[in-house]
């Protein structure tokens, strides 16, 4: 496996190109040529190999760790990984390498989608030079979205919005407010910050914070200690969402939410832990 990686950077270096290139043992990102970029460009001598590594986990209410096999997954900014064919495997996790120029970061979103499921794309995740083993998204089980999600948005926006105002729904931001350790990858729960606020989203409704119950409920000014927050509708843009709350820190999340989305099926867009907005409270429960 080293000596593939080995043999595919120094070609790519050679030839002076982007390329996506694939082993039998896993999937390779080679981004060695920036062209639009001349700070990057400083570093092509000096590459490095990144691994990134996650899991697909069932959004469905029963079981906790249920998974979902054989979803592809391909990164926004760079659409050639569609050319991969990433896909989770039985137990629910996927992998790719990174081949980049060292002391770079990059933003990748991720987009996971499966026949007959509609797709979900995550916020910006910054790749750095440290192997990312903890990627996480939570997808919805289509007879779910169908069934109880998508009628009963539209019954929230109804009741939200002025009379003969359009209620259909047609896509969502979701993300935690979370404890520090928050993450998919930990059983502990609820692991969520009650009591904070977030970020207003211009022209989308929300935002509309999850109960106790893990439901969203329009009636609750503030995060629930299950820390999910939603954002209706959001139009196409760049966000950078965070939340306060009296003495507590959190980070932000970017999304970008693109009007060429809908062709790729696109309708959620979320931030799971711990790749979300995370506070500094370490407490537990």
């Amino acid at each position: 496996m080293y000596r593939i990686l080995i043999i595919v950077t120094a070609l790519s270096f050679f030839l002076s190109a982007c390329t996506v290139s694939r082993s039998e043992e896993s999937n390779v990102l080679n981004l060695t040529e920036y062209r639009d970029d001349e700070a990057l460009m400083e570093h092509q001598s000096d590459i490095i190999t990144v691994m990134l590594r996650g899991k697909v986990s069932l959004a469905a209410y029963g079981d906790y760790h249920a998974v979902v096999r054989g979803v592809n997954v391909w990164v926004v900014e760079y659409p050639e990984t569609k050319e991969l064919k990433i896909k989770s495997g039985k137990n629910g996790w996927w992998s790719m390498t990174v081949v980049k120029p060292r002391g770079t970061v990059l933003g990748f979103s991720f987009v996971y989608e499966k026949k007959g499921w509609i797709a979900t794309k995550s916020n910006v995740i910054p790749v750095t030079d440290e192997d990312n083993q903890d990627l996480s998204m939570q997808f919805l089980d289509p007879q779910l979205y169908s069934g109880l999600v998508k009628p009963g948005v539209e019954k929230i926006l109804a009741s939200m919005l002025p009379p003969d105002s359009d209620t259909t729904f047609r896509n969502a931001v979701v993300v935690t407010l979370g404890k520090s350790w928050a993450s998919m990858h930990d059983d502990r729960l609820p692991h969520g910050v009650a009591g904070a606020t977030a970020t207003v989203i211009p022209g989308a409704a929300g935002p509309i914070y999850f109960d106790e119950t893990v439901k969203p409920n329009p009636a609750y000014a503030q995060s629930s200690n299950d820390g999910g927050v939603a954002w209706i509708n959001v139009p196409p843009g760049e966000y950078t969402l965070t939340a306060t709350r009296p003495d507590t820190e959190f980070n932000s999340v970017k999304f970008v939410i693109k009007d060429t989305d809908p062709a790729d099926n696109i309708v959620l867009y979320i931030a799971s832990p711990p790749d979300t907005i995370l506070s500094n409270d370490s407490s537990y429960p």
